[in-house]
Order: structure tokens, then sequence, then C-alpha cells
């Protein structure tokens, strides 16, 4: 199984001054970001989003809130493996898209995003 970079995904409690920053710094332009139910937005080089601004209002400061892999191994291999894992986790699905995300407790308190392909997760 093979993993790649997909994006860097943060909580602020001000989506616009981190999405001015970052292109300003980077050249990072807002773009598409599916219908999820909390506010945020994404920044994009070229045709890949780089930057997951996750908007909470409830922050007082900008903080990491996780780090994703994609992978074009199916859904259900790679819940096979998170299980096996033994680290708690949690799954989502990227509306409109269907991808998968399945969100992985890293000792320490890192979360990674583990983003993999449509398809049911039925009996895994």
């Amino acid at each position: 199984m093979s993993w790649h970079f997909d994006h860097l995904a943060f909580n602020t409690p001000d989506g616009q001054l981190l999405q001015e920053a970052f292109g300003s710094l980077l050249g990072l332009a807002p773009g598409r970001r599916p219908p999820f139910p909390f506010p945020g937005r994404w920044l994009y080089q070229d045709a890949q989003a780089l930057v997951h601004v996750i908007e909470q209002p409830t922050f007082d400061e900008t903080a990491l809130s996780h780090i994703a892999f994609r992978t074009d191994e199916d859904a259900a291999t790679v819940m096979r493996r998170v299980r096996a894992s033994g680290l708690p986790y949690q799954v989502a699905q990227v509306p409109e898209d269907g991808i998968w995300q399945i969100f992985v407790q890293m000792p320490g308190g890192l979360v990674i995003e583990l983003d993999a392909k449509a398809g049911s997760l039925e009996g895994v």
C-alpha cells in the first residue's frame, strides 16, 4: 500500500487571516470545498488543495488539526489495517466526493487522516 501526502488541516478562529497568510507566503489560493456541515475553506496550489482551514470560533489561536495522506487502495483494505493497528479512529465520508476519511489518533496526540477510494465499508 503506498501513501501520498494530501493536505494539512488547521483549526482557527479566523479563516480569512490564515488564508491571507498562506496566500502571501506560498501563493495558495482559495478553491472548491465540499459542503461539509461546518465552516471552512480549502487553499490550493494549482489543482491540489494543500491546506484545509476549519473555522472554529471557540479556538483562541490557530492549531494543527491533522495531517492527511491518500492512497489508491480501497477503503475496506485501509480500514482492516487501521483496525489491526489497535489505534483509536473515527470514520467520515467527504460529501459529494464519497472519499472515506479515517481519522487515526497517533501516540502523542497527533491525528492523521487516511483518505481512501469510495466503496463499501460494510462488513469490515
